[in-house]
C-alpha cells in the first residue's frame, strides 16, 4: 500500500456518512469543541478517528483496496491470527469476533506477563511477549509504543511474533517535521527524565501515561534500517507542522502544563492522523 501524500475531503472530514469501525451511519464530532480532529468520535460507536482510520487500512490489507470499513473485511479475516495489545474499545469490539483473535492489557500490578485476570483480562509486556515466534498474521497496536520503556524493544518483540507475510499496523502521536527524540531514559539506577515529563491519557490508569519517545516522522525510516519495512499506510493532515506541538520543552512545556491545568491537554495536544505498516516478508 503505498503512502497517500494528500488527502480527499471525504477522507479528511468523512462526508460518507460511515464510520469505518462499526460501519453504521453516523456522525463524527470532537469530544470538546477545539479539541484535536484527530480524536473526533463515531456517535455510534465511539471509535476514534485514529481508530477509524486503522480499521480502514486494516480492511484493505485484508479484503481490498475498495472495502473502507472493517465489517465488510471481516469474511476475509476468517482465517487470520490476529493479536490486538488493547482488550477495550470500538476496535476490539468489532474484531473479538474473529476466531484467531487475542487481546491483551498491560497489568503488572495485578498479574503475570502471559496469565490472565478472573475477568478474563489477558496480561502481555510488549517488550517481553509470551508469545512463540510466528504466532500472528496482524498486530494492531494504536498510541503505545510512546509510552513503552524501551519501545525498540517491543518493536523487535512485535516482529518477532508477526508470521511472514503479516503485519503490524500501527498509530503513535506523530511529531511531524520533527527527528525522534528521547523523552525518559531507563537504567539499572531507575527512571532519569531526559526532557521534562509529558502525560497522556490512559483508560486503565489515572493521572494518564508517561511519554517515554516523542515519535518524529524519521520513525518509517528507522524501522526499515532496523530491518523492519514500515510506511505509512494513511495520512490524514488536519494540521501543518506548526500548528502541532512538536517536541514539548521550555516555553512549549509552559503551555502544555497551563493546557493540562485548565483541562485542555487534549486541545494543546494536536496530531494528524497516522497509520502505519510494517510488513514481515513472505
Amino acid at each position: 500500500m503505498e503512502t497517500e501524500a494528500k488527502c480527499r475531503e471525504w477522507d479528511v472530514f468523512e462526508t460518507d456518512g460511515q464510520c469505518a469501525v462499526c460501519g453504521k451511519k453516523a456522525v463524527f464530532s470532537p469530544i470538546k469543541p477545539g479539541f484535536s480532529l484527530r480524536e473526533t468520535r463515531c456517535s455510534s460507536c465511539r471509535a476514534s478517528r485514529r481508530t477509524r482510520d486503522v480499521a480502514r487500512v486494516v480492511a484493505q490489507l485484508a479484503a481490498g483496496p475498495a472495502v473502507r470499513r472493517l465489517p465488510e473485511a471481516l469474511p476475509a479475516m476468517a482465517g487470520w491470527r490476529v493479536y490486538e495489545a488493547q482488550a477495550a474499545g470500538p476496535l476490539h469490539d468489532t474484531l473479538r469476533c474473529l476466531p484467531g483473535y487475542v487481546c491483551s492489557e498491560y497489568l503488572p500490578e495485578m498479574i503475570a506477563p502471559g496469565q490472565c485476570t478472573q475477568a478474563g483480562i489477558r496480561c502481555e509486556d510488549l517488550e517481553r511477549l509470551s508469545f512463540v515466534d510466528a504466532s500472528f498474521d496482524l498486530v494492531v497496536t494504536q498510541d503505545i509504543l510512546e509510552h513503552v520503556a524501551d519501545p525498540w524493544q517491543a518493536f523487535d518483540e512485535l516482529w518477532r511474533v508477526l508470521a511472514p507475510g503479516g503485519r503490524h499496523v500501527f498509530t503513535v502521536p506523530m511529531h511531524e517535521g520533527h527527528a525522534t527524540t528521547v523523552r525518559v531514559r531507563y537504567d539499572k539506577e531507575g527512571r532519569r527524565d531526559v526532557l521534562p515529563p509529558v502525560h497522556h491519557g490512559d483508560p486503565v490508569r489515572q493521572g494518564g501515561s508517561l511519554v517515554v519517545t516523542d515519535f518524529g516522522d524519521d520513525l518509517p525510516t528507522l524501522l526499515t534500517r532496523r530491518g523492519q519495512p514500515t510506511l505509512v499506510a494513511s495520512h490524514v493532515a488536519f494540521y501543518k507542522p506548526a500548528e502541532m506541538p512538536g517536541i514539548i520543552e521550555g516555553d512549549l512545556y509552559e503551555q502544555y502544563v497551563a493546557a493540562w491545568k485548565a483541562g485542555e491537554k487534549a486541545g494543546f495536544l494536536r496530531y494528524n492522523s497516522v497509520v502505519f505498516v510494517t510488513e514481515k516478508p513472505a
